[in-house]
């Protein structure tokens, strides 16, 4: 109880105090001639000194710290501004450079337009067949384009495969990475003739190489024209490996075809000039 009562004559002589404090101060500030405030005033001044810097110092404190708040909101509302801006920016750089690529595919089939002797349809491909033992596409070109069955498929770096069914607004594509698929070559060097057939997505088989061809790793297969299908002289692909079996009269290789078919895009359908 003493202590409790003690407690409140400190804050109460505190508050009288500062109470005199202000009082003495509001009367030197509106004193105009800048008198001595005397030495009570003195005494006092002297004695909440420390009170007075010390009430001082936690307003400073205060002040900084809501500044400090304040400019963290700023830089957070700032951050995420500029956040989204990046974002925006870099769909807008991914946009940008999906069209300079289509563009640039696009002129390269334009090129190879004008290399060809056949009509050519330009397609898009809009499906794949979901079976693995099936490699075949779906183009957006049919009957009413004028694409017809067995016709060529090929992009600027090689040959696709071949139109195998035909529908009024779109038509299904066999792949030469097709097991069915087969395609009369020439070894652009030697000049020997064999026939490519489908293995898979990366790798063809070549067959049917006379054992007396001269032909090693990196050599280019054209096609020979052979067969009604496909005209002579596109690009199929490059011999990667030789396989020469001891007294076998033929040889054979493995082959990576010249077109990405398993990232097929635009493609080319060549037609005979009417």
């Amino acid at each position: 109880m003493n202590e409790l009562l003690l407690a409140r004559r400190r804050v109460a002589v505190f508050l009288v105090l500062l109470l005199l404090t202000l009082v003495l101060l509001s009367s030197q500030t509106r004193t105009a001639d800048r008198r001595d405030a005397g030495v009570i005033g003195r005494v006092i001044l002297t004695a909440l000194w420390p009170v007075q810097a010390g009430m001082v110092r936690i307003a400073d404190g205060l002040t900084q710290t809501w500044e400090r708040f304040r400019e963290i909101g700023r830089l957070r509302v700032e951050n995420a501004r500029l956040r989204a801006q990046v974002e925006s920016l870099n769909r807008e750089v991914a946009q940008l450079r999906e069209a300079a690529t289509a563009v640039d595919r696009l002129e390269r089939l334009l090129g190879l337009r004008g290399q060809v002797s056949y009509r050519s349809v330009a397609a898009r491909v809009v499906g794949r067949d979901p079976a693995r033992w099936f490699s075949t596409v779906v183009v957006d070109r049919g009957s009413r384009d004028g694409v017809r069955s067995n016709a060529p498929v090929v992009t600027p770096e090689g040959v696709v495969g071949r139109i195998i069914e035909v529908t009024p607004f779109a038509s299904r594509v066999l792949l030469i990475a097709d097991s069915r698929s087969a395609v009369g070559v020439i070894v652009q060097n030697s000049r020997d003739p064999a026939v490519v057939e489908g293995r898979s997505m990366e790798r063809l088989h070549l067959k049917y190489l006379s054992r007396a061809a001269r032909v090693a790793s990196g050599d280019l297969l054209i096609t020979s024209g052979l067969g009604g299908v496909f005209p002579r002289g596109l690009v199929v692909g490059r011999i990667v490996t030789v396989e020469r079996e001891e007294g076998a009269l033929l040889q054979e290789a493995e082959v990576e075809p010249a077109a990405r078919l398993d990232r097929l895009e635009e493609l080319l359908i060549l037609l005979p000039r009417q």
